[in-house]
């Protein structure tokens, strides 16, 4: 063969050999990126699809989705909580329909929500569509739940005193040294700075010169509002372990009303109606309506309480303080329609008017305020789907 025959040959196998090796760098360059990517993908849908999960886990308990850009949460080394009830046979809508917006509400301003529902749950359907969704966005926000057995004749007036006794709370929820807030389903904190406790002193009293005092057992107590008493655990369960009620119930006391008068009594019914019974007798058991002589059980009992609990513990040092602008819903929806709120310390909220469409779109101004974007849209949700049930019943 030609020797030009011959390198003619080569080059050309050189060109082909060269070509094909150009192609599988090609290839394997396409298939190292295809699977980079892939690998990329599969792991950014995965960090968002935990991401939403946990936003929305029953059991979460740092729900960032509640907070502003402009609040935090506490640093405190110990837990926060508020607490505050509701009964599931009330004729007002508001109380359990606004309960996970106030849970949001007190997250966004460093506390835990405790919602405490009171009523006769062994009735048929007693659970409306309402209050199970209700109870459903309350997870959804990570509060914590508690169910109280009651007759109905009591569910409200339990719904007040409960709070009285959360010194008995779950030790699986609240520790002895963390911090309990008594609050309302329908008052809501606005701005953060007033509901933080002051360097040196052991709790504070909201709103503490609002409601003069009254006579009782002999003397006179300052009447303090349930609205807001901030204490630790162990404060709220030692004015009970300590009070003049206590050691009178004792003297008589049964085997079973020992147990309700221990310090590990259950958070219920029964432990409630042991010291309302002996306190305000026949009272206790008497229908209640709004403005009765039954309907400050919660507060008498609790100012009495704390009055005699604190007189016995001098060092213990509780900061009363006045209350700060209100938003008040005696006002009328129509001073809600404003775009800044910085000016008020709380919200006390309009009732059933605010679920008209008209209204909660003015309500919705204030969600805006307060939360970010992702939490407005599921209250909106929250509130249309309120709605579908009521044409559904």
């Amino acid at each position: 063969m030609p020797c030009g025959t011959s390198q003619s040959i080569t080059s050309s196998c050189m060109k082909a050999t060269f070509f094909v090796l150009c192609v599988v760098l090609c290839f394997m360059s396409i298939a190292l990126y295809s699977n980079t990517a892939l690998n990329s993908l599969i792991e950014n849908g995965r960090n968002i699809i935990l991401n939403r999960l946990a936003s929305f886990n029953q059991n979460h308990t740092d729900h960032e989705i509640n907070l502003s850009s402009n609040e935090t949460n506490s640093t405190s080394s110990n837990r926060r909580f508020a607490i505050f009830a509701c009964s599931i046979h009330a004729k007002t809508l508001a109380y359990s329909f606004y309960t996970p917006i106030t849970a949001a509400g007190w997250k966004r301003v460093g506390y835990e929500a405790i919602v405490v529902f009171v009523g006769d749950f062994t009735l048929p359907n007693i659970l409306t569509s309402r209050l199970n969704l209700s109870r459903s966005y309350l997870k959804h926000v990570g509060a914590y739940i508690i169910d109280i057995q009651c007759n109905e004749s009591y569910a409200i007036k339990v719904s007040q005193l409960i709070r009285v006794f959360s010194g008995f709370l779950p030790d699986s929820i609240v520790h002895d040294d963390d911090d309990v807030l008594t609050g309302d389903s329908d008052l809501m904190p606005l701005r953060s700075s007033e509901y933080q406790s002051n360097d040196g002193t052991d709790g504070f009293i909201f709103n503490a010169f609002c409601c003069g005092s009254f006579q009782r057992r002999g003397r006179s107590y300052r009447m303090f509002p349930m609205g807001h008493i901030y204490l630790k655990k162990k404060v709220w369960l030692a004015m009970i372990m300590e009070s003049k009620q206590r050691t009178e119930l004792l003297v008589n006391a049964t085997a079973r009303t020992q147990q309700l008068l221990s310090k590990d009594a259950p958070f219920s019914f029964d432990t409630v109606s042991i010291y309302g019974r002996h306190e305000f007798r026949d009272i206790y058991d008497k229908p209640m309506t709004k403005g009765d002589s039954s309907w400050y059980m919660d507060q008498v009992l609790c100012s009495m309480l704390l009055t005699d609990y604190r007189e016995k513990n001098k060092n213990l040092k509780i900061s009363e303080r006045g209350r700060p602008m209100r938003l008040d819903r005696v006002a009328g929806i129509g001073y809600w329609n404003r775009d800044a709120f910085s000016q008020f310390g709380d919200a006390h909220l309009i009732h059933d008017t605010i679920l008209e469409e008209h209204n909660w779109k003015i309500f919705n101004k204030l969600l805006k305020a307060l939360f970010n974007e992702s939490l407005v849209n599921m209250f909106n949700d929250y509130h249309r789907q309120y709605m579908i049930k009521e044409k559904k019943v």
